[in-house]
């Protein structure tokens, strides 16, 4: 069994967002449990993460990057949260944003999260990793229970 790490808690969790992608893909109602699970991802690894490499010079543009891409993915999300899901467009929409959520995926996971468990202690990953899946758990059982 893989230890808990931030990186590794985030990891995971974006292949589960990958796994409701595919689910998408084939039925566009259940795209607002996508957006429920970005929108706690972006926020807990904002705070956790981010917050810190933030403050290090040495991984800052990657992680300022990822923010931005963050803020730029939430702006498609309500766009298509809001956009009717019987228009054509509406899966052309998806299918671009998924374009842009891989995307940001596979650079957090190759570039962004390496740097992280080089400049952060392992106790401190770990720590991280177990307060990510503690929140996420909690905020993901607080928003399924809203439509």
């Amino acid at each position: 069994m893989k230890e808990i790490t931030i990186t590794n808690a985030l990891t995971d969790h974006h292949n589960e967002m990958r796994e409701l992608i595919k689910e998408i893909k084939k039925d566009s109602s259940k795209y607002i449990l996508l957006k429920k699970h970005l929108d706690i991802h972006h926020e807990l690894e904002e705070d956790l993460l981010l917050s810190l490499l933030n403050n290090n010079k040495d991984v800052n543009a990657e992680s300022l990057e990822s923010q931005e891409e963050h803020y730029v993915l939430n702006m498609l999300l309500l766009d298509l949260a809001d956009f009717p899901k019987d228009n054509p467009r509406w899966m052309i929409k998806f299918k671009v944003m998924v374009e842009i959520i891989e995307h940001h995926l596979s650079e957090e996971e190759e570039d962004l999260f390496p740097e992280a468990e080089e400049h952060l202690p392992s106790a401190q990953q770990k720590e991280l990793g177990e307060e990510f899946q503690k929140l996420k758990q909690e905020r993901l059982s607080i928003v399924m229970e809203t439509k």
